[in-house]
């Protein structure tokens, strides 16, 4: 541009901070020559390689699009963002001004922070992308701008004019000079125009540059001046700690600044209202606010700038019930947090400040908890790809100890223990870490907390013991009061107990490790399920189940877990499907060559067996020259692969005495297979009608093939 580029930076950034929009100066080429306060969003889009062709519908069109209309061209773009497409002349050489890129409607404000936690934005950092988000519902912002931005060239005579202005319009009433209005944007330059939250006047601390040139006698009272710079210094300190940390240092701020002794803050969780922090006397007994979002009360605070008065119910006592003066706190049109005072009346200069107070800080703080909910969805990924990496890795020795191990990390836990439901109901220790005790000697185990969660099926998330009359287990030495315990279910069946505790940062539980609990649940579950199943193996395997000639499973064996592989199909929906396998003319194989001869052929065909399944797989010597294969978790058509594969390798293996092939029968589970006997019995019929198509192949069970329906 043609005229002076400092004097053009300074005019252009004061009026997009001032007015809390971005401004973008592109050429004719539609390249950006200057960008002042810009949405970090619209910073990192256009630039990525993805998203670069969406935003050059847009912003890579305003310049085209507002020279063809000659006049000013307002459009929302992919991301939801309203821009207007400013002719500016400079100098006699043309530009166009894009400024907004302001989220105006709640829904769209939703629907981009869906899209950077769980959609196709999560890719980006959420440090960067979410670095500076703007808001504004108050459409006169854009048309003051303009005007002002209707002859460049004019309103930059008006900087240095202007600066003098500003600098008055911050003088106090007791002549001490403040520093003028500005925002830092090294730490986080975002402003939530509190229109946008219901409320139609004008931001109490604004001075555009419009105004200022106005009324110059118009100064900001003492006490707005004041809180101002308290707040300017007190808002870079929540931008560096957690959400919930940061939503405590809210507290101890308003007790600082305001002298509010008793206070509590609360976060917006589905319908309802959720303690995200306490401070003071309201930190000596639990409490639950019982309001939702959409409470009538609600819209009416927000509506009026009111607090809503919370008695607080006492039953049985002549003890005075607490007050509570619950102020909602707006973004984006809803009341995603609300404070709590305890106090029986707030006069209305410290409830207008506290107001203005809420409205100042809730931009900076939600835009902390997207922060830390994008890194934590990020994070819970990458672990849970991690668990299910050493989930794999994890063999029968050391199962046990090795879940609750991996588990426990995922929440940051140094102590844990893995239950499991035995006979009648009782709970025996099957892992625990970080316990110097022997839990199992504990003949009364989990009957305070865990058998209950394990019968009611639903997690507990406990973050301070004695606040819910819980007193810790004797002798057990735990070095935190906050513990979860945590049901393992498969098919709505109650099979074991997680506990958690001695979290090794000291803090307490919180919902985002029950989130990750619950991300790991079923691989948790399945994998319990099959250690329990194995375990069961080992006994049946001391009942003598074992073939003594092939080494197999033998007929006993495969009937009783069949039993329980069609009971745990029907549980978690997994296919299910039986091989029935015969060696074809095995009896003449027997008179011509001897039965030792046959033995050593049989052996042969178990080895392939062994050889050719995958370790899930179970195959048994079913009786004589019959075997069967159980294939858990695995479809017809699997199956039919299996088989074929058997086949083909016993077709060419060179036995002793001569060529051995095997005919094949198979069948899976279905509406009308649903028993051991119903699958036994398809599986033999498909075998019987591959033995009547010549031998050496593979049938799959057919009810109009093998004879309509199972009967028995």
């Amino acid at each position: 541009m043609t005229s002076s580029p400092k004097k053009q930076s300074k005019f252009l950034n004061r009026l997009a901070e001032e007015n809390g929009v971005a401004i973008s100066i592109v050429d004719e080429a539609s390249r950006e020559i200057s960008v002042s306060n810009n949405n970090s969003m619209c910073g990192t889009l256009w630039p990525s390689a993805d998203f670069a062709p969406a935003c050059d519908e847009y912003c890579g069109k305003a310049y085209s699009s507002a020279m063809e209309a000659g006049k000013i061209v307002e459009y929302e773009c992919h991301a939801g963002l309203i821009c207007k497409a400013i002719p500016v002349n400079d100098a006699g050489k043309q530009f166009v001004a894009i400024i907004g890129r302001t989220f105006r409607k709640a829904e769209t404000y939703r629907a981009a922070t869906e899209r950077a936690i769980s959609g196709d934005w999560r890719q980006f950092p959420p440090n960067s992308f979410f670095d500076n988000v703007i808001f504004s519902g108050d459409l006169n912002k854009l048309e003051r701008i303009e005007q002002e931005l209707g002859n460049l060239n004019e309103a930059l005579f008006a900087v240095e004019s202007d600066d003098t202005l500003l600098d008055a319009a911050a003088t106090t009433a007791t002549g001490e000079q403040t520093k003028p209005e500005t925002f830092d944007n090294s730490l986080l330059n975002y402003k939530l125009e509190h229109d946008l939250a219901g409320a139609n006047s004008p931001d109490p601390f604004e001075t555009s540059m419009v105004n200022a040139k106005l009324d110059l006698g118009n100064t900001l009272p003492n006490d707005d001046i004041a809180d101002r710079e308290a707040w300017r210094s007190f808002i870079p300190t929540l931008l560096t700690v957690p959400y919930r940390l940061a939503c405590r240092r809210i507290l101890e701020f308003l007790s600082r600044h305001y002298g509010i002794e008793s206070s509590l803050w609360l976060q917006r969780e589905g319908s309802q209202f959720d303690i995200a922090a306490v401070f003071g006397d309201l930190e000596d007994k639990p409490m639950r606010i019982d309001i939702s979002v959409d409470d009538k009360r609600i819209r009416a605070a927000m509506r009026d700038d009111s607090p809503i008065v919370l008695k607080e119910l006492q039953v049985g006592t002549a003890k005075k019930s607490r007050v509570i003066q619950l102020f909602p706190v707006v973004i984006g049109g809803e009341a995603r947090n609300a404070l709590g005072i305890a106090r029986d009346g707030i006069d209305a200069d410290l409830s207008g400040r506290i107001l203005k107070f809420c409205r100042y800080v809730a931009s900076r703080l939600e835009i902390l908890r997207l922060r830390e909910t994008v890194a934590e969805g990020k994070r819970t990924s990458r672990v849970l790809k991690e668990f299910n990496e050493q989930l794999r890795d994890i063999d029968a020795d050391n199962f046990w100890q090795k879940l609750t191990m991996v588990s426990a990390q995922m929440v940051g836990a140094e102590r844990a223990s893995l239950l499991i439901r035995g006979p009648a109901k009782t709970l025996s220790a099957k892992g625990s870490i970080g316990s110097k005790e022997d839990i199992s000697l504990d003949l009364d185990l989990g009957s305070r907390v865990a058998r209950t969660i394990l019968d009611k099926g639903k997690p507990a998330l406990v973050m301070d013991a004695a606040k819910v009359s819980l007193e810790l287990a004797p002798g057990r030495n735990y070095k935190s009061a906050s513990f979860i315990s945590y049901p393992i279910t498969l098919g709505g069946r109650g099979i074991g107990v997680m506990n958690f505790t001695d979290k090794a940062d000291r803090e307490p539980f919180d919902k985002n490790d029950l989130e990750a609990l619950d991300s790991i649940a079923p691989q948790i579950a399945v994998a319990v399920d099959r250690m329990m199943l194995l375990d069961k193996i080992d006994e049946f395997a001391k009942l003598s189940v074992t073939d003594p000639l092939t080494g197999l499973l033998n007929r006993r064996y495969i009937e009783e877990r069949l039993s329980e592989e069609i009971n745990r199909s029907g549980r978690s929906g997994e296919p299910l499907s039986f091989l029935m396998l015969d060696v074809d003319d095995f009896k003449s194989y027997n008179d011509n060559f001897g039965h030792p001869a046959g033995d050593e052929a049989l052996r042969i065909v178990a080895a392939i067996l062994k050889e050719d399944l995958r370790g899930a797989d179970v195959a048994v010597r079913y009786g004589g020259e019959e075997f069967s294969v159980l294939l858990p978790a695995t479809s017809i058509e699997e199956a039919g692969a299996i088989a074929e594969r058997i086949r083909i390798h016993m077709e060419q293996t060179e036995f002793p005495k001569r060529k051995v092939t095997i005919s094949i029968g198979a069948a899976s589970m279905s509406e009308e297979i649903k028993t051991v006997e119903d699958l036994i019995l398809a599986a033999d019929k498909a075998l019987f009608r591959a033995k009547k198509n010549g031998r050496n192949n593979i049938q799959i069970y057919s009810p109009e093939l093998d004879g309509g329906e199972i009967v028995h």
